[in-house]
């Protein structure tokens, strides 16, 4: 898969496909706990540290999302 900017030149391989999908499986499972830990949290301090760790892992996971739409893969209505 050759990369340039944000355009991707060749659709990802099953193997890319397949990793991207266990990065969103972690992603999506980190910011679960970070929500949760956040939560529970008393530290209002830690709390917002936990809070923006959560909406980094949001980030990332909509963007695994989209890198696995480009590829024509129809398994990430399961991460929806």
């Amino acid at each position: 898969m050759a990369y340039y900017g944000n355009n991707y030149s060749q659709k990802l391989t099953q193997k890319e496909n397949s990793y991207l999908e266990d990065a969103l499986q972690m992603e999506n499972l980190a910011l679960t706990k970070y929500n949760v830990y956040a939560d529970q949290c008393q530290d209002s301090e830690l709390k917002g540290l936990l809070f923006s760790i959560s909406k980094n892992k949001r980030q990332h996971a909509d963007r695994l999302k989209q890198l696995i739409g480009q590829s024509g893969s129809s398994s990430t209505q399961q991460f929806q």
